[in-house]
């Protein structure tokens, strides 16, 4: 299976050409993108929690929703590592083009 991260993530000289508006944009919608897979993992696991609680709770429910869930979790933590990593350039190209690495 292809690994998403590597379709996602961007390089530094990917990013040289956008203005300092586009780059904090892109890190601004990536971190905040990236902590939303992190809550979304949050509440899968909450809502797996209750569910294997609850006595209305089929089999068949259940077998269905753990596939759906293997499916989102194999997928979610290299897309947020992906998105983490193209918020973290674009404020890396920021601080190079400000100087701050000099």
């Amino acid at each position: 299976m292809p690994d998403i991260y590597h379709q996602l993530v961007k390089h530094a000289p990917d990013f040289r050409t956008h203005s300092d508006d586009d780059l904090s944009e892109v890190s601004d919608v990536c971190g905040e993108a990236a902590r939303a897979v992190s809550n979304t993992l949050t509440l899968i696991g909450n809502l797996m929690l209750e569910a294997s609680l609850s006595e209305e709770y089929s089999n068949e429910n259940a077998r269905r929703d753990m596939m759906l869930l293997g499916d989102t979790l194999r997928n979610l933590p290299r897309l947020a590592e992906a998105l983490e990593q193209n918020s973290c350039t674009a404020n890396f190209v920021l601080r190079q083009r400000q100087g701050v690495f000099k």
